[in-house]
């Protein structure tokens, strides 16, 4: 802490060579002169130090204690000020960088989005500079209502855009228009098709007319309930078919891995390069960009000069940080094949028979054969095999022509 305060104060370094050089420090004592550190280099030489306030008194007591009195070095803040007086450029350094920073905050260096999901980043800063919103656009000459008009014209998926500017920094609030949910149209032919061949166990009908009855065998895409109702009293009436159908399922499905692969082991040797991004010019502080003979992985990491949430510079140190690694044949037990596979699987299953499928017996198999795991899920289901699909002119055509024939016959 002393020494602290010395540097703060600034100190001069006090060199006697007399008879008698301690008489100096006497002398000083009693005009109540601080000084400290005195050390006598022969019987002759005394040196000492003292605040640079009292230099000049020493020196005039030189004569009064019969010796030479010289002072061989002055140091601290008060000397090195001294030495910077002259160097108007420095002095002048700090306001302008402090001018810099303020016409730096009128510019945008940053833009943030929020509240867009489908729309992408992208769409939406392209749509900002054609309204004159970019990187390095001056804020003051923004207008919302013109930037708001132009954004919402050239993406019509937004109904709301805000720009609001902090310091350097454009927070772009948007809000996306709500999709319409699709109409399903009740007089569209539809009929219900066999999405999965099995045995039907049970089949509700909610609208059209069921082909296909409990306990009989459906192949896929067999019609199972027809859009097409037909009737004694009147002509057939085509309507959306609607409803569901369980069947037995059955399903076989296989699945294969290695049991040797290789894994990434990294050695440890890490190499890092730098550059500077001003603008749209990078500046490598790095030559060749070669790292390791080996692979390896590459982390970029950017940094931008600023201070977060007043304003922000379009400036980035970018780091390359560089990751050796090389490849080891690892081999996996025949146990943790076989989970893997058998999780691999199930997930599969659950896939094909969906959320409400019902899995009423299963058999997994597993064995290894040069060099591959091989395992094969064989199940029974209950499941929704019912599928939409819409009848074709010919099928409407063919329905209503057959009732024609009937009625005269």
């Amino acid at each position: 802490m002393e020494r602290l305060s010395d540097e703060l104060r600034g100190y001069a370094v006090i060199k006697a060579v007399g008879a008698e050089p301690a008489k100096l420090l006497d002398r000083c004592a009693a005009e109540q002169i601080e000084f400290w550190g005195a050390y006598p280099e022969d019987d002759f030489t005394l040196t000492f130090c003292t605040r640079l306030k009292h230099a000049d008194t020493i020196l005039g007591f030189a004569s009064k204690c019969c010796c030479e009195v010289t002072v061989t070095e002055k140091s601290g803040v008060p000397v090195s000020v001294r030495k910077l007086e002259k160097r108007y450029v420095l002095w002048a350094m700090p306001f302008l960088l402090l001018a810099l920073l303020i016409a730096s905050s009128f510019f945008i260096w940053k833009i943030e989005i929020r509240g867009n999901e489908t729309v992408s980043d992208t769409e939406i800063l392209n749509a900002l500079e054609d309204s004159g919103v970019y990187i390095g656009s001056f804020s003051p000459a923004f207008t919302s209502d013109n930037i708001r008009s132009r954004v919402l014209v050239k993406i019509p998926e937004l109904k709301w855009i805000s720009v609001s500017v902090f310091g350097s920094r454009a927070v772009i609030e948007v809000r996306e228009r709500t999709e319409i949910p699709e109409v399903i149209d009740e007089n569209e032919a539809v009929k219900i098709i066999a999405g999965q061949s099995g045995i039907i166990d049970k089949i509700c009908v909610y609208k059209g007319y069921a082909l296909l009855k409990e306990g009989q065998t459906a192949a896929k895409d067999d019609t199972l309930i027809d859009g097409a109702v037909p009737s004694i009293f009147c002509d057939t009436k085509i309507v959306r078919a609607d409803g569901k159908v369980i069947a037995r399922t059955w399903h076989e499905i296989c699945a294969v891995m290695p049991m040797e692969y290789a894994k990434k082991e990294y050695t440890g040797k890490t190499h890092s390069k730098f550059a500077l991004i001003i603008g749209d010019k990078r500046i490598n502080f790095y030559g060749s960009s070669r790292i390791f003979d080996m692979d390896c992985d590459n982390i970029i990491s950017k940094k931008k000069l600023g201070i977060k949430g007043l304003f922000e510079l379009p400036v980035f140190i970018v780091e390359e940080r560089s990751e050796e690694y090389e490849y080891e044949q690892v081999k996996q037990s025949e146990r943790n094949a076989e989970l893997q596979l058998k999780e691999l699987l199930d997930e599969e299953l659950r896939y094909r028979i969906g959320e409400d499928g019902e899995v009423v017996s299963s058999e997994f198999t597993f064995c290894v054969s040069k060099g591959f795991a091989v395992g094969t899920l064989r199940t029974e289901c209950r499941q929704d095999i019912a599928a939409e699909e819409k009848m074709t002119e010919t099928e409407i055509s063919a329905a209503k022509s057959e009732k024609g024939e009937q009625n005269t016959e």
